[in-house]
């Protein structure tokens, strides 16, 4: 089993002995430390409730956002091990799937789960909302990149008012048919086969065509958006909750803020760029500042959207996403190079660029960052996965590797193709930890399991996946390992799970497979992680949230 949350009745008891130490004799002579201590720790507190549970709310202290709480462990659930959608003359049969709703567009980001809400991003710059428990879509917000400016800025050129502003407002009507549209079909979505888009779709999709025109007409270098991030979209980052707001950052450069309902708190706009693949870096949520990445890290206020800082943070490969660090009472965001900021005032701490050029976004488990270090080429020793020890304090020290986790797979173990390599050898995918055991999947389907004490390898083997990887547009095994109740949940872009045990020994569970495509014939790719909630999985592919499990 993952390490469970510790119950936080000895935290009390600490501060209420520090507080009693410092009043002296006066404190003493009140209420005798030893009673105290006694008295506190038979009032007893309750272990906070797990991610997955059902009961699970988010709060500032305990967000949720990309795999989670960052680590792809759901302990508090106990989701279904197998299902099916399989081909049937021009449509589909199904077992163990209890809705699937039809988005208004594609997106690799994950969803995540606020109360009975399950919010995810669209493109080109949408929030989502649906009813977690029958799949009907309550509303989408679209963010156009114009509504982020300032009204002073509006006001240089007539034609955000005179165009921008009533095309948006076309959209806004057009959203909600959509929703209409979207929702009608959900009855017969699971089995039916592929169809025409919407009209109403169509002319959304046309409104936004034409809001991005007329943005580029007035400033083509302000609003001219990076082909490249296209191949995938521009709203592949996982939204974030504190049970209160729902952040969204988009790589337009929007960064925005809701409430559960569907209100817009704030909208703003800074920099939204990556490398030659795009930037796919969910944004964080800490200490009450939501953090973004895009060749920088910035930190806005959650409740006005006001920039608090900003720091130059410039990477190669930026698929990866921000993570949360705890060092010395302070609480520190991390990116995937390894670039540091704390959270409070910003100030950057530790080695800059410590990583190096890698995809994968790193797990922090205790005081260890587990962190690649670039592609694993042929067995490079440079590159693969490796433990971090986090410094004690923010104000100084550096991380220092802790042990290197072997690979060494053998060449006739998992095939070597120059044509590929190194993207079947390497890893889109983040890291798991369970039980003292760190989880990697290869692009091409590649288990390697590690002790994460030791990075001695404790098993690898090649999956029964059928990952199709290709550059730049096919990514094979991208969805991140994850745990959930018992059980260990891996996929390729290919509609496949693998259910396994955790443990020192490959034992294989279930092996399930969902059946979609666009025209009938491709399979289409599946790259974002599944969530957990109680008997539950949510589980997104580019045209539909598929919910799996019990009622």
């Amino acid at each position: 089993m993952a390490m469970q949350p510790q119950r936080t009745a000895p935290l009390r008891v600490i501060k209420i002995a520090v507080i009693c130490q410092r009043l002296g004799a006066v404190g003493k002579s009140l209420i005798g430390l030893g009673a105290l201590i006694v008295w506190v720790v038979s009032m007893g507190v309750a272990a906070p409730v797990p991610f997955g549970a059902t009961e699970f709310s988010p709060t500032p202290e305990r967000p949720v956002g990309w795999r989670g709480d960052g680590s792809g462990r759901y302990p508090g659930a106990m989701p279904p091990v197998s299902w099916e959608r399989a081909t049937n003359g021009t449509g589909y049969v199904t077992k163990g799937i209890l809705w699937m709703a039809p988005l208004p567009n594609i997106s690799t980001a994950t969803p995540i789960i606020v109360g009975e809400k399950v919010f995810l991003t669209s493109e080109v710059a949408d929030l989502v909302c649906l009813d977690k428990r029958m799949g009907r879509i309550h509303w989408i917000r679209s963010n156009p990149e114009f509504e982020a400016l300032s009204e002073s800025d509006r006001k240089t050129n007539s034609a955000y008012a005179d165009k921008l502003a009533p095309a948006a407002a076309e959209l806004a009507k057009a959203n909600a048919e959509a929703v209409e549209a979207l929702n009608a079909r959900l009855s017969t979505a699971m089995t039916a086969g592929p169809r025409a888009l919407e009209p109403v779709l169509k002319r959304k999709r046309d409104l936004e065509k034409k809001i991005q025109d007329e943005q580029v007409a007035i400033d083509k270098k302000g609003f001219n958006r990076y082909w490249g991030q296209a191949v995938f979209g521009f709203s592949g980052q996982t939204p974030t909750s504190d049970g209160k707001h729902v952040c969204v950052f988009f790589t337009t450069g929007v960064t925005a803020c809701y409430d559960l309902d569907g209100n817009r708190q704030w909208i703003t706009r800074g920099g939204g760029g990556g490398s030659e693949h795009g930037n796919f870096a969910s944004p964080l949520l800490a200490g009450n500042k939501l953090v973004v990445w895009a060749n920088e890290l910035r930190a806005y206020d959650v409740a006005t959207g006001k920039l608090a800082w900003s720091n130059a943070a410039k990477a190669f490969n930026t698929y990866g996403s921000l993570f949360r660090i705890e060092s010395g009472g302070e609480l520190v965001a991390g990116f995937q190079w390894g670039f540091f900021a704390r959270i409070r005032d910003g100030q950057p701490v530790w080695d800059k660029g410590a990583f190096g050029d890698s995809v994968a976004t790193p797990v922090v488990e205790g005081d260890t960052i587990f962190a690649h270090g670039g592609y694993p080429k042929f067995n490079d020793k440079t590159k693969g996965l490796k433990a971090f020890k986090v410094p004690a304090g923010t104000d100084t020290g550096k991380l220092t590797v802790t042990c290197e986790l072997k690979e060494q797979w053998g060449d006739d173990e998992l095939a070597v193709d120059k044509q590929k390599n190194p993207f079947d050898r390497g890893y889109v995918s983040s890291p798991l930890y369970v039980d003292g055991l760190i989880y990697q999947l290869t692009q091409g389907g590649g288990l390697v399991v590690n002790d994460a004490a030791t990075g001695a390898v404790v098993y690898r083997k090649v999956l029964p996946l059928k990952p199709r990887t290709h550059y730049w547009d096919w990514a094979g095994c991208s969805a991140s390992p994850t745990f959930a109740g018992k059980y260990i949940y891996l996929m390729d872009n290919q509609g496949n799970t693998l259910v396994i045990q955790p443990g020192r020994e490959y034992r294989e569970v279930a092996h399930s497979h969902l059946a979609e495509t666009a025209n009938g014939k491709d399979q289409a790719q599946f790259n974002s992680t599944p969530i957990f909630e109680g008997t539950r999985m949510y589980y997104r592919s580019p045209g539909y949230l598929y919910c799996i499990g019990e009622k």
